[in-house]
């Protein structure tokens, strides 16, 4: 018994290590373990996602097999351009657009519909990017409109027909009157006095909008009605959208 006693107090110490030693290694197997498991279910569940994959893959196999019983669209006739439409002041069926060749005509009319104001060749050309001389301000300046020469007082109506969408008194442009016609192109009268309309209010081309007067940008010029057309906001040449 005393033997036993000697032995453990003197190779107690190993034994202690030993069994540390035992107890690491027996830790390491059980964490090798969870880890070979968490990379056995992480590779189930990557197979199991490969699969779903295919399966929602499979419809587009039948992309490349359109079906041969859909009916064919019948192609109808485009409608014509919408600046046609509101150069007419009038609304045509599709089929009068392809009626006769009398028809084929029939953009020209507007022209000789227009008032004698906006047949005339401009006195001041729209100038698009080009810079020109303002003699009245004494600077350089795109003109972003076309000058029309009229008698003082002289009754101004629309180039299109449409709606108001804007009356107000400018500083350099004087009274100013915006019609909107059914194309989508914006008219803006400046130069206008006593103005007849009123914002929302809808005009052929046989209403008057106001009187010839001044343009304080321009007073150096005749008497005269700016016209300016935008589209979108930006600034086209006027006469060739009239004509």
């Amino acid at each position: 018994m005393n033997h036993i006693k000697s032995f453990f107090r003197e190779k107690g110490l190993y034994l202690f290590c030993l069994a540390l030693v035992f107890a690491a290694t027996a830790a390491g197997i059980l964490a090798l373990r969870s880890v070979v498991n968490n990379m056995t279910e992480l590779t189930q569940l990557r197979k199991d996602a490969l699969q779903e994959d295919s399966t929602w893959d499979q419809p587009d196999a039948t992309v490349n097999n359109p079906a041969s019983d859909v009916p064919e669209p019948t192609s109808t006739p485009s409608a014509p351009p919408s600046g046609q439409g509101a150069s007419s002041g009038a609304s045509s069926a599709p089929a009068a657009a392809s009626a006769a060749p009398s028809a084929a005509a029939a953009p020209s009319a507007p022209s000789a519909a227009l008032p004698e104001l906006w047949q005339a060749a401009p006195a001041a050309e729209f100038s698009g990017e080009e810079l020109v001389y303002n003699e009245t301000l004494g600077d350089w300046r795109t003109h972003n409109g076309a000058d029309y020469a009229a008698a003082q007082d002289a009754a101004v109506t629309p180039v299109q027909p449409g709606k108001v969408t804007h009356v107000s008194e400018d500083a350099l442009w004087g009274g100013v009157v915006e019609v909107t016609d059914a194309g989508g192109l914006v008219w803006r009268y400046c130069g206008l006095a006593d103005p007849q309309v009123e914002t929302g209010d809808e005009v052929s081309a046989a209403d008057t909008l106001g009187k010839v007067g001044d343009v304080p940008a321009e007073a150096h010029a005749e008497a005269h009605v700016h016209l300016e057309c935008l589209r979108d906001g930006v600034y086209r040449d006027p006469a060739a959208a009239v004509g």
